[in-house]
């Protein structure tokens, strides 16, 4: 062989190992960007209203336990609880005959003994409060609207805000779900626009100004195809409303795979940029899509002789609080001003809601069954379930008014993250849906440093949850006064299923 020849051939194998190290070295350049979380300076919104909860009814302790209201004790309970929440927005509803008569008179001394309850205890904590009814009254055709009803709902709601002081509910809600066939308006958009339209015209009455409309209350469930309820509202009534809002109840997978947050976002981009979105109620529901969940939640039902058709057993499970986590960081990473989680206790509702009010079965789907001795014969079930740790967290420390910040995610499927500010003061809360476990850096490109409370849970499953408790069931620190150096980056091991929040609030 030529010398000539051999030069070119050592030259070219020179050149393939050296091209071999920069792709390894690129490679391994990837790996690590693709571990990276970056807290950025990027404002998604302002107008943050909080995270909050579905709190009402309690209209069945009459019939279950022969008593006008709640014990003392279990009301206790329920307040030394939600005040751990410290929930800044709750949606409590009603209905007339749980309310008050025909002729519009109430008696405080009976039926609205727990609403008094809640709208006490809410004012005293400064909650913003929508408050509504579940549907409008009619006379035979559904379109052919009941005036005197409305007539005697205003005169109730001006009763709670002008002579109870209640000036803390700030948006009226009507009529629930009024898009759904179930709902009392059955679909029809054109009513659900008069309902409105006759009980502003008798809201001009009194003094109720500092009182909006709170709609259109669709429930969309998993579907980007009813914006045009939020596009008809804003045309026909959008000077009276105060506050957009839609009901979601996703699939697991559509939350987990990130298209829920795409779905959010189809709503947002409809709604007026001045005005805040919310979830008026968020849940899941269990379909074929998942399969395994649904057959494991009607198997639940039906061997819980007080768990009513319309219920969720996976509150009793960890990972419900993993699915709601990340729900919960998807509405707020695309804009969303708050979401109401459905719902605080099971001792709310009952199940079938069909006016059969014999039942003694429940909506199961609560943080808690607060008449779990007095109705269901099991004091166990007044225990906090395990969702409340995320929720909890994710309520108490993005209080209303805080601005909320992007995060940059890497491409790992299941891991979202945001970031809320309040006061000079943050919480970065991370969550990762799905069972692999990664290994991240989470950084900042807008604070150099942050010390910190790290609070940690971990989905196991069995049910159970890893995640450090007091004695009450509420969650504590795993570390305290940690120091997270953003400028370094700070190395953290993200577990399947799982959910951490650093915080230095207190």
């Amino acid at each position: 062989m030529k010398i000539n020849n051999m030069i070119t051939i050592l030259f070219s194998l020179l050149l393939t190992i050296v091209g071999c190290d920069d792709n390894e070295l690129n490679f391994d350049d990837t790996i690590k960007k693709n571990r990276e979380l970056t807290v950025t300076g990027d404002l998604i919104s302002s107008n943050f209203i909080g995270n909050g909860v579905q709190w009402g009814g309690y209209d069945m302790v009459r019939v279950w336990l022969g008593t006008e209201t709640l014990s003392d004790a279990d009301w206790n309970t329920l307040f030394q609880r939600i005040d751990y929440m410290r929930p800044p927005f709750l949606r409590i509803m009603t209905t007339a005959e749980w309310s008050y008569d025909d002729n519009g008179d109430y008696d405080e001394n009976a039926k609205t003994q727990s609403l008094f309850k809640m709208l006490d205890y809410a004012k005293s904590r400064n909650i913003e409060i929508t408050y509504g009814e579940w549907g409008h009254h009619y006379i035979g055709d559904i379109a052919n609207i009941n005036t005197d009803w409305i007539a005697n709902s205003v005169k109730f709601l001006n009763h709670l805000v002008n002579e109870k002081g209640y000036t803390n509910i700030k948006t009226i809600n009507i009529i629930n779900e009024p898009n759904g066939y179930w709902a009392s308006t059955q679909g029809d958009y054109n009513i659900y626009r008069n309902v409105q339209l006759l009980y502003l015209d008798e809201m001009e009455k009194y003094t109720l100004s500092g009182v909006q409309l709170m709609g259109p209350d669709i429930a969309v469930f998993n579907s980007a195809s009813q914006t045009e309820w939020i596009t008809n509202t804003e045309n026909d009534l959008g000077e009276h409303m105060g506050l957009y809002d839609i009901h979601v109840y996703p699939k697991q997978q559509l939350v987990r795979n990130g298209d829920f947050g795409e779905m959010l976002r189809s709503y947002r981009k409809v709604t007026p940029s001045d005005k805040p979105l919310v979830l008026g109620e968020i849940g899941f529901k269990y379909t074929e899509v998942d399969a395994d969940l649904k057959r494991e939640n009607e198997e639940a039902i039906a061997n819980d002789p007080y768990a009513g058709e319309d219920s969720n057993m996976m509150v009793y499970k960890a990972f419900y609080g993993i699915d709601m986590a990340d729900a919960l960081i998807q509405a707020m990473r695309e804009g969303y001003s708050g979401s109401l989680v459905w719902n605080m206790d099971d001792a709310m509702y009952n199940s079938p809601d069909n006016g059969d009010y014999q039942t003694d079965k429940l909506k199961r789907w609560g943080f808690w069954n607060i008449l779990g001795e007095e109705h269901t014969n099991d004091a166990s079930d007044e225990e906090i379930r395990p969702y409340f740790y995320p929720v909890s967290l994710l309520t108490r420390y993005f209080p209303a008014g805080s601005n909320i910040y992007n995060v940059e995610l890497p491409n790992k499927k299941g891991v979202r993250a945001v970031v809320g500010e309040y006061n000079g003061q943050y919480t970065v809360a991370l969550v990762n849906s799905h069972y692999t476990t990664y290994q991240i850096v989470l950084k900042s490109n807008a604070m150099d440093s942050l010390i910190a409370d790290k609070y940690s849970y971990k989905s196991n499953s069995d049910g159970s949850f890893i995640g450090d408790v007091d004695e009450n069931g509420f969650a504590t620190p795993s570390e305290k006064g940690m120091t997270l150096n953003f400028e370094q980056g700070v190395d953290m091991t993200l577990e399947g299923e799982s959910f951490i929040l650093f915080t230095n609030m207190n």
